[in-house]
C-alpha cells in the first residue's frame, strides 16, 4: 500500500547477492508497478464473461468453429433447436457431423471463406437435430 492507502500491485524480481567469493550475502530485489496492468486484465476478464453471456443467452443459435472445422461454441439457443448439448458437440466437426450430406460441401465453402475473411450473410442450409429431424438455419458466417 502507499502512503495515502491506495493498494499498488507489484511484480518483484528477486536474485541472491554474493561476494567474490561465491558466498550468498544478501539479496537483491526489483519492483515494478504493474497496477494498471492488473486493472486492465480484471476490465477484460470482466467484458469477456460478458460478451460469452451474451453469446450463451442470445435468442438465435450461436456456434463457432476453429479452422479446422470442430465446434468451439455452441449456445443455449443451439442446444434448444439441436437437443444437442455443448459437451456433445464441443471438438466434434461441424460440416461432417450435424449439416445434411446434400449442403456439407456448400457449407464447408461458406465455413472457409469466412475463416479467410470472407463473411457469408443469410445463407440457408439444413442442420440435424439429436432425433435426426431436420431443421433448417439462416446462417451469418464471420471471423472472429
Amino acid at each position: 500500500y502507499t502512503k495515502d492507502q491506495r493498494r499498488v500491485e507489484v511484480l518483484l524480481n528477486a536474485t541472491t547477492r554474493r561476494a567474490a567469493s561465491g558466498k550468498v550475502v544478501g539479496v537483491i530485489g526489483v519492483g515494478q508497478d504493474i497496477t494498471e496492468r492488473k486493472r486492465v486484465e480484471v476490465e477484460k476478464a470482466r467484458v469477456a464473461m460478458e460478451l460469452q453471456n451474451f453469446i450463451d443467452t442470445a435468442n438465435a443459435p450461436i456456434f463457432g468453429i476453429d479452422a479446422l472445422g470442430k465446434v468451439n461454441e455452441w449456445n443455449n439457443k443451439a442446444v434448444e433447436i439441436t437437443g444437442y448439448q455443448k459437451d456433445e458437440v464441443l471438438g466434434q466437426n461441424l460440416v461432417e457431423g450435424f449439416i445434411t450430406e446434400e449442403y456439407r460441401v456448400s457449407v464447408k465453402e461458406v465455413f472457409d471463406r469466412a475463416l479467410n475473411g470472407q463473411e457469408a450473410a443469410n445463407f440457408e442450409f439444413p442442420l440435424f437435430t439429436k432425433e435426426m429431424k431436420r431443421v433448417e438455419v439462416l446462417l451469418n458466417a464471420t471471423t472472429r
